[in-house]
């Protein structure tokens, strides 16, 4: 049975969030600031997608659970062009089903945080295969620096899911990307300190 007092202590993978990180990003070139630039240039915040001239697309992804964690993203050989934190108005996050996957809900005047993705068309479609429960929605996120931007969510196909109790690493895998994106801490506690989680087995 779920234990609903149970809270996260994610300073114990911290140590090896760190090495990993490390690993990882010894492996990747990051994108020159001036590639960015010109593909921003044809960007627009009310679209989800833009085309460049030469037909390469390009999608704008609100991560919110285990895409927000850097090592998740490279594992499944997901490279962003750029990345930041941003909120998500008017809705909120829930866990579902007894696995407790992350999920959005429309809710009026509720928000979270999460990280925005630029990907390519091709790795878009890479993650709507990995992401086979969910559908793609429409939100407005905006950055802190109150910039919006249309973006692409996904969203449990199955509404009738009950509220769950995510499990322990699953929630240490969410913070430690908004840690690592830097997500606002405040609402990085309201998960540490206020989402029960179900704990790994000893």
């Amino acid at each position: 049975m779920a234990d609903c007092h149970h809270r996260l202590n994610s300073s114990l993978s911290d140590a090896n969030f760190k090495l990993s990180c490390e690993n990882v990003l010894s492996k990747l070139i990051p994108p020159d600031k001036s590639l960015i630039d010109s593909i921003l240039a044809h960007n627009n915040r009310d679209e989800a997608e833009f085309v460049l001239p030469d037909g390469q697309k390009y999608v704008w992804y609100f991560a919110i659970a285990s895409m927000m964690n850097p090592i998740s993203l490279y594992l499944r050989d997901l490279i962003p062009v750029m990345s930041y934190p941003a909120t998500c108005f008017n809705h909120k996050l829930v866990f579902r089903g007894i696995a407790g996957m992350a999920d959005i809900e429309a809710c009026t005047g509720a928000e979270f945080d999460g990280v925005v993705h630029l990907l390519s068309e091709e790795q878009m479609i890479r993650l709507d295969e990995v992401e086979g429960l969910y559908h793609r929605e429409k939100i407005v996120c905006v950055d802190y620096q109150g910039q919006s931007q249309v973006a692409y969510a996904y969203q449990m196909n199955f509404k009738n899911q009950d509220v769950g109790i995510p499990p322990e690493r699953y929630l240490d895998i969410m913070i430690k990307g908004c840690e690592y994106y830097k997500v606002r801490q405040h609402y990085i506690d309201q998960l540490k300190n206020n989402q029960p989680v179900i704990p790994r087995r000893p």
